[in-house]
């Protein structure tokens, strides 16, 4: 019934119309039903999609077919459904998301138990030939649960604070419309809130749902600039990536971001582990460890990193894309907790988030450069890269990484599309340049390719 294509490395992902279907998220429900207790509670919520609603139903349908009791949240963010496991105590959750995605994309995200699955585990979803589903189990049942105030309460006990900032909040058309300002306000009830793109609308008319990149981040800047505010907040779709604007209009990078998080942990983070992104620079981990902290390079991906945080009990964690994670979430993120943390963090010391930005190590990189590759032939690309540089310093925890005397190159397969993606980073600019040119005139086909995307990249062709 589903094609492979569906199965991603840490979820589920697909178009709506032409590779979704109900019939495959009741097949779903059934299978991850099996995987718990007869009769054990299992949280299920979904984003603003308008594919979501029929698709949440499937799902429920299933699950309670399969014998679980399925506590339905409603439309909710990401991080608020793993809240629910934790404050109901279900067994599993399960959330109809495609996060940052477009629209025509929906998808499947679960935990049994505390932990995210694995590669394995997701493909082991997919429909049997036959479209063979697992039989109907006695026991099931449905509920409803609003788990608005209680995780109101959890996040005022834990960040409660008399911040006297301006914030401006950018839910994006996404879950966390009409929600994440009142909770700020509640949280902060000295701060002044002010609320764009606060109607939720899965169509995502207003902006990208994706907030890791600045472009769509515009108008949140402009507006930050306008009203004097001290930051400005942005989340995805589904509410578990943030990202931050400054008051002078900034959009901090995901390595600048990652550093003033860092300082906002402080000692917090000595002798613990840093879960960080294989594709973060350098510098980010050298941030950790000034502040004692042990950090851990991890393959890209959700589940990869928390699964990380899981087995070396890490206090912190960061993915290049916005994902901020945490001992306290039981190594999960929560883009509006985080947010939480960066305000509470800026009142109590007095501090301005554009000084915290202009302290953080600058960083001499490229964003990830694509190249479509079939999946077919991206092991081989990898192959060659290993062998043009094996006299030099590798590491293979995602794809490869070449260290040179001053920088670095990574090549990896995308989880997302047929493509290798490549990332380079100089201790100075110059550094940079010279990286790159030392990898692409090694590698004959991939080499000129490379050098010509970055060409246009630096030159502001590419989107």
């Amino acid at each position: 019934m589903g094609p492979d294509s569906l199965y991603k490395a840490c979820d589920i992902r697909g178009h709506a119309e032409e590779e979704l279907t109900e019939a495959l998220y009741e097949h779903w429900g059934r299978v991850l039903a099996a995987r718990v207790e007869v009769g054990a509670p299992f949280a299920v919520g979904g984003d603003v999609r308008p594919s979501t609603p029929a698709f949440l139903e499937a799902l429920c349908a299933g699950l309670a077919a399969g014998g679980a009791q399925v506590v339905e949240v409603g439309v909710a963010p990401t991080p608020m459904v793993y809240f629910g496991r934790r404050h109901l105590q279900t067994r599993a959750c399960a959330i109809v998301t495609a996060s940052h995605n477009p629209p025509h994309v929906n998808g499947l995200k679960w935990m049994v138990g505390s932990r995210p699955p694995d590669e394995a585990e997701v493909r082991s979803l997919s429909c049997p030939p036959g479209g063979a589903t697992p039989p109907g189990r006695a026991g099931g049942g449905r509920s409803a649960a609003d788990l608005s105030a209680p995780y109101g309460a959890w996040l005022t006990e834990r960040w409660a604070h008399d911040a006297a900032l301006r914030l401006v909040v950018d839910p994006g058309n996404g879950c966390w419309s009409g929600r994440a300002g009142e909770y700020l306000r509640a949280v902060f009830p000295a701060a002044e809130v002010t609320a764009l793109h606060d109607r939720a609308d899965g169509t995502f008319p207003e902006r990208s749902p994706d907030c890791s990149r600045p472009g769509p981040l515009a108008e949140l800047a402009a507006v930050v600039r306008e009203r004097g505010a001290g930051v400005g907040i942005a989340f995805d779709g589904d509410g578990d990536r943030v990202a931050f604007v400054d008051d002078e209009g900034a959009v901090l990078s995901a390595e600048e971001a990652t550093q003033v998080l860092l300082g906002c942990l402080g000692a917090e983070l000595a002798g613990r582990g840093f879960v960080h992104d294989v594709k973060f620079s350098d510098k980010v981990a050298d941030a950790a460890r000034a502040l004692g902290a042990e950090p851990r390079a991890q393959r890209s991906g959700h589940a990869f990193i928390r699964r990380l945080m899981m087995d070396c009990d890490a206090r912190f964690g960061a993915e290049i894309s916005g994902h901020y994670f945490d001992a306290e979430l039981e190594g999960g993120d929560d883009g509006l907790f985080t947010a939480c943390r960066l305000v509470h963090h800026l009142g109590r010391e007095g501090a301005r988030l554009s000084d915290l930005r202009r302290a953080c190590a600058p960083v001499f990189m490229t964003p990830d450069l694509r190249l479509e590759v079939p999946a077919a032939e991206q092991e081989a690309v990898l192959a060659a890269v290993r062998a043009a540089h094996a006299g030099r310093p590798q590491s293979d925890v995602d794809g490869v990484r070449v260290d040179f005397p001053r920088g670095w190159a990574l090549v990896r397969r995308s989880v997302t599309e047929p493509a290798v993606t490549c990332r380079f980073e100089g201790r100075r600019a110059a550094d940079l340049e010279d990286t790159i040119e030392a990898f692409c005139s090694t590698l004959p086909e991939l080499g000129p390719r490379l050098a010509e995307l970055y060409r246009r990249e630096r030159e502001g062709e590419t989107t």
